[in-house]
């Protein structure tokens, strides 16, 4: 569920809710304009439902805002955009299967060709079509995971360039490691260069080249592309090497819940599975309705904090599917009209999903889009 941008009530109809600040996303895109340099092009990375923000109201904001192509990972993401009315370009970052080659041209989108095979798919597609379809080369340059090797890509795009129904409109790869390891970094740029100008000694026009997603962006590289490809920074976070850089983003996202029950303990009960947790004295419990079927791992138990009146306060006992359970002994007056933030701020006390992701081992990237579809988004009004 979805409460469009600009009608969001005063306060939340929703036991648990997701909220999206597009203020903050347009604001993202100038800074990540800003650090690209040069006049790029931005390729706006929606894939993963805008990495758990929601995937047609942040692609609007970023129309809105100026992003001239948007990138999803799947058909699904791409024809979900498309179903919207959304019409701008669409890259399709991954490979598809053959089933879904003829969807994906005659929808307009934009998918990669990495192989002899994916080139004839497409190909033999567009032709039942009596279509043209426009085609990125990716070149694998040292990610090992997905792309043309780099003797390979020159003739797939020598092939792509003499085909009647494929057309060339990108060239791009993907970088393992910008700002960990410059050196093989420099590898990666360099196989892509190459790549790159034997494409043009063979008559070839690459098309937009872009190679930096946001960790390129931020470590500054790629100064001979044509775009960029950020995601995670649109969403107000940094990679995870970068951590401890303020680059000006805003977090565009915040979780949060009302307490379903407020309910006092002795000393020594135990709540929840297993009874993970036993009160050391006695304390007052708040029962919030969001579990690990809403994308809140059960890793959190006895593991985390939420903020209630500007306070911390912990998380205690096993997450369950729908809930979760807090100790509120330390903060007075609570109350059912208190809202409860897992992710977000409250006053000056704020919990990130940096936070969140150390507490699970894990990153950023994997803490938003782990928030699924059962919890409704709540779209906040952007600029103007």
């Amino acid at each position: 569920m979805s409460v469009g941008i600009g009608e969001s009530p005063a306060r939340s109809p929703h036991r648990a809710w997701v909220e999206i600040d597009h203020a903050a996303i347009a604001h993202n895109l100038g800074v990540v304009r800003e650090l690209a340099g040069g006049g790029k092009e931005v390729i706006a990375v929606v894939k993963a439902n805008a990495y758990g923000h929601g995937d047609v109201e942040v692609a609007r904001t970023l129309l809105a805002a100026g992003t001239e192509r948007l990138g999803v990972a799947t058909l699904g993401e791409g024809l979900k955009l498309r179903a919207a009315g959304i019409d701008a370009p669409i890259l399709v970052l991954w490979g598809l299967g053959d089933p879904e080659a003829e969807p994906a041209i005659a929808s307009d989108l934009e998918p990669i060709v990495y192989s002899a095979e994916s080139l004839a798919m497409l190909e033999a597609a567009a032709a039942r079509l009596d279509r043209h379809a426009s085609v990125h080369l990716k070149v694998d340059s040292g990610m090992g995971r997905q792309g043309a090797e780099p003797e390979l890509a020159t003739q797939l795009a020598v092939a792509i360039a003499r085909s009647p129904r494929l057309r060339l409109v990108g060239t791009f790869s993907h970088l393992a490691v910008p700002g960990e390891d410059d050196s093989y970094t420099d590898v990666q740029l360099l196989r892509l260069a190459q790549v790159l100008d034997a494409m043009r000694s063979a008559g070839v026009d690459p098309g937009l080249v872009h190679v930096a997603a946001s960790g390129g962006i931020v470590a500054g590289i790629g100064g001979f592309a044509d775009a960029v490809r950020p995601g995670l920074m649109l969403y107000g976070l940094n990679p995870h090497w970068a951590l401890d850089r303020d680059l000006g983003l805003r977090p565009a996202l915040s979780l949060r819940a009302l307490p379903l029950r407020l309910f006092d303990l002795p000393a020594g009960q135990g709540i929840g599975y297993g009874l993970r947790f036993r009160t050391r004295g006695a304390t007052r419990i708040a029962t919030l309705g969001i579990g690990y079927g809403d994308g809140w791992p059960r890793v959190h138990a006895n593991n985390g904090q939420a903020l209630v009146r500007g306070q911390r306060v912990p998380i205690v006992g096993a997450i369950s599917m729908d809930g979760l359970t807090i100790d509120i002994g330390e903060v007075d007056g609570v109350t059912y009209a208190d809202e409860f933030t897992l992710i977000g701020s409250q006053g000056a006390a704020r919990i990130t999903a940096d936070e969140v992701a150390a507490e699970r081992r894990t990153i950023n990237y994997e803490v938003t889009t782990a928030l699924r579809e059962r919890l409704p988004r709540i779209h906040l009004p952007g600029p103007g």
